[in-house]
């Protein structure tokens, strides 16, 4: 009977952890954004190297648009169990996915 009530218990607490994890990300997210706004350079931000290598690669198949530091930090957060290289942050973030004729 114990084994029944921990089990129980072990996954209700999986599952709130699992659906806490966006609203963490979220946080993170808004963190980060006040931190970097004492940045003085603002490319820390931006980071137009990532992104204009992303671009590159994913030319004819994603519709890239920029990522800032604080949302791919967010990414990064959601996309905790993959390897979170360009592909993966497209498909997190949303952007448009081009399809190939």
């Amino acid at each position: 009977m114990h084994i029944k009530a921990l089990v129980f218990v072990f996954a209700v607490l999986c599952l709130s952890l699992v659906s806490g994890q966006d609203s963490d990300c979220e946080h993170l997210q808004l963190r980060c954004e006040a931190c970097v706004r004492t940045l003085n350079d603002i490319s820390d931000n931006r980071l137009p190297v990532f992104n204009n290598e992303c671009r590159a690669k994913l030319q004819g198949m994603w519709r890239w648009r920029n990522v800032g530091r604080c949302e791919l930090t967010k990414l990064n957060c959601m996309g905790i169990n993959r390897r979170m290289n360009c592909q993966d942050v497209a498909e997190l973030a949303g952007m448009q996915s081009i399809r190939r004729t």
